[in-house]
């Protein structure tokens, strides 16, 4: 099916780093194409999982060079702390 699972959000992203490439006029503005084009390549990969054209794990180099290491550990961190304060606030409710 070639992706498709998240409409293809990847090529506007791709279009978006090309459009301020060609305009940048700063470092600041060519790093930020530069991670335009990381973003790009992680949905890309991330769709093209979601759609089974590629197989399950084959987007996380993708996705780990946009947001480095450690930040899924902080993902998991942030949910499991929001769980345990709902839980809590569940337990107070109940008792």
């Amino acid at each position: 099916m070639s992706g498709g699972s998240l409409n293809y959000i990847y090529s506007r992203v791709d279009s978006a780093a090309f459009d301020v490439e060609s305009r940048a006029e700063t470092p600041l503005h060519h790093a930020f194409a530069s991670h335009l084009r990381k973003v790009a390549k992680a949905l890309h990969d991330l769709e093209w999982v979601w759609s089974s054209d590629y197989g399950p794990g084959d987007e996380v180099e993708a996705i780990r060079a946009v947001l480095g290491e450690g930040a899924d550990i902080e993902a998991a961190t942030e949910r499991a702390e929001k769980a345990l304060a709902d839980l809590k606030s569940a337990l107070s409710a109940n008792t």
